[in-house]
């Protein structure tokens, strides 16, 4: 068999195997481009779902991560989202209810609307956090909730073998809330 005759034979083997393939991708396309909106929503039942849809409403943009905590005893998720105008909003979801809650939008450290607004230094906030939940600072955000001004560090903590968020009120030194990180899917802030 010469070289062309080798070649034609394996090309007819590889067309052979691409063309099926090739013929169920082109049949199976319209199938998918065929899903309305409320189709997909149809299919997105569990918890998580219902809370990714009412954040993704209420926030239209990309969400970069998700987290799944617990506070007071009470299951939450988290998600951090950009928005389409560029800002990024945290916002938490009560999976047995779908309601959102906690809306903070994260400012960069030296944002000058935060350091006109803050009372107590980032340092005297970070002692705070650390006088709650002892351990290791591995995350710092500024944010803003409604017009509170709030420092939020993610704590590691060797006694609970988890992350312990803690958000403290840059104007009077409170903690707001403490929740035990059970996961964090996505990129950090």
């Amino acid at each position: 068999m010469g070289g062309s005759e080798t070649f034609k034979l394996k090309e007819n083997l590889y067309m052979k195997k691409i063309i099926p393939f090739i013929s169920i991708a082109l049949f199976s396309a319209p199938t998918f481009a065929a899903h309305s909106e409320d189709d997909i929503k149809k299919a997105l039942t569990t918890d998580l779902d219902k809370c990714f849809i009412a954040a993704h409403q209420k926030y239209e943009g990309h969400i970069v991560s998700l987290e799944r905590e617990v506070e007071d005893g009470k299951p939450v998720y988290e998600f951090d989202i950009k928005t389409k105008d560029g800002q990024r909003v945290e916002v938490e979801c009560n999976p047995l209810t779908g309601e959102l809650s906690d809306e903070e939008f994260e400012v960069k450290k030296n944002d000058k609307d935060f350091k006109k607004a803050v009372k107590i230094s980032a340092k005297e906030a970070e002692k705070i956090a650390l006088e709650n939940t002892p351990g290791k600072v591995v995350e710092r955000e500024y944010g803003f909730e409604g017009d509170i001004p709030v420092y939020e560090f993610d704590i590691y903590s060797k006694d609970k073998g988890h992350e312990i968020e803690v958000e403290i009120n840059g104007v009077t030194g409170e903690v707001m809330e403490s929740e035990i990180e059970i996961y964090d899917i996505g990129e950090d802030s």
